[in-house]
């Protein structure tokens, strides 16, 4: 009986006193794939860029219907010359969004007009993403045997502060500043004015403004020939 006892102890021992078993190797976690570098979208009120070359390209293009804009005009403002600056918000199919001339000593509106339908209604070249805003600066050379008399500002000044409430009422509610430019006539009367335009906002305005000035009665006159007159509005 204790040989029994002492057998069946030992057993126990050797059990409890031996190595635990080895545990499974634990599966190699995969690493995630690297994903490639995505460029920056860009926002809708970031510009694109266009080719300025193929701008300039486009404007010429139109040469020929500026100058008919001109001959237009020469029946009634016989003096008419001079140079304009348009601004160009191009969209991305290649199409004019607006225009306005940020520039111009012209002085008819008309003519201005006319300039203006037509480089809204011309294609151009699409940006490289977005929309993209161009400028273009050209002249409309004098046609006629003589300039116009060179006038400086004073001499509208006092006349035009008349008119003041006129003027201010076509500027009402547009975040711009204007340059206006005057023919004036034989007996002081106002043969043709045009308006340029700091911003989009004062585009809409300067019909108003031109309409104001051709208006205005009482200036000096400059005797036989025409005068041509630039001031701020």
């Amino acid at each position: 009986m204790k040989r029994t006892i002492t057998l069946a102890a030992l057993l126990t021992v050797s059990t409890c006193g031996g190595e635990p078993p080895a545990r499974a190797p634990e599966p190699a976690r995969e690493q995630p794939e690297s994903r490639p570098m995505r460029p920056a979208l860009r926002t809708k009120s970031e510009l694109g860029s266009v080719d300025p070359a193929a701008v300039k390209q486009a404007f010429r293009g139109l040469e020929a219907e500026f100058m008919g804009c001109q001959k237009r005009a020469l029946d009634r403002v016989e003096v008419l010359s001079g140079g304009v600056k348009f601004f160009l918000r191009i969209t991305e199919d290649g199409k004019a969004k607006y225009a306005y001339l940020e520039e111009s000593d012209l002085g008819d509106r008309a003519t201005e007009k006319c300039l203006l339908d037509y480089v809204l209604g011309a294609p151009w070249p699409k940006p490289d993403a977005g929309e993209a805003e161009a400028r273009y600066a050209m002249e409309l050379p004098l046609q006629a045997t003589r300039p116009a008399s060179d006038w400086s500002a004073d001499k509208v000044a006092a006349v035009l502060g008349k008119h003041g409430d006129e003027v201010d009422r076509c500027k009402a509610g547009a975040n711009a500043t204007f340059r206006a430019t005057m023919y004036v006539g034989p007996g002081g009367k106002v043969i043709a004015a045009g308006v340029a335009t700091s911003s989009k906002d004062g585009e809409a305005k300067s019909d108003c403004l031109a309409e104001a000035l051709v208006k205005m009665k009482g200036l000096p006159s400059p005797g036989s020939w025409p005068a041509k007159v630039s001031f701020g509005l």
